[in-house]
């Protein structure tokens, strides 16, 4: 009977496989960004309407409190979400990734819609998962909190 000796080398190689297979699949697509710098965010945001397609906080979909709201973003840094004819102003900023103590923020887009319910929701710095014409997904830096969110061109 023969005996199999994990060697070092053997270890080695075969944590290194096992990770390369456990990485995510990230397929080459042009279109979708998640390096988001000020001017492609502006153009990305300021063409056209927007709804909140998806709201998840943890295992909670939140998506139907947004179901009347139609987001309009400025390249002042302004946005309006209009609900059944009631508008309500807010502000929003690109937020650059920095580099503090050998760690690397993502960049993030920073969202005021004030405090008054749902939109109380959506007032924080969210950061990027990607960005493209028709789409826009962001998730709260606070894994804890767990909340995703993603806008859609109406």
């Amino acid at each position: 009977m023969k005996k199999f000796i994990i060697t070092p080398a053997t270890l080695l190689i075969g944590t290194m496989l096992f990770l390369t297979a456990c990485s995510k699949y990230s397929p080459t697509d042009t279109s979708t960004s998640t390096t988001v710098t000020p001017a492609t965010l502006t153009t990305a945001l300021t063409s056209g309407t927007w709804i909140l397609s998806s709201f998840v906080q943890r295992t909670e979909d939140k998506t139907s409190k947004f179901a009347d709201y139609v987001f309009v973003f400025a390249a002042n840094g302004t946005v309006t979400a209009t609900s059944k004819g009631v508008e309500t102003q807010g502000t929003w900023s690109y937020t650059p990734a920095v580099t503090y103590y050998g760690s690397t923020s993502k960049s993030a887009i920073a969202l005021n819609l004030g405090t008054s319910a749902p939109l109380d929701l959506l007032t924080k710095t969210w950061n990027f998962v990607s960005v493209n014409s028709t789409t826009l997904k962001v998730d709260s830096p606070e894994l804890a909190e767990g909340e995703h969110v993603q806008f859609s061109k109406k």
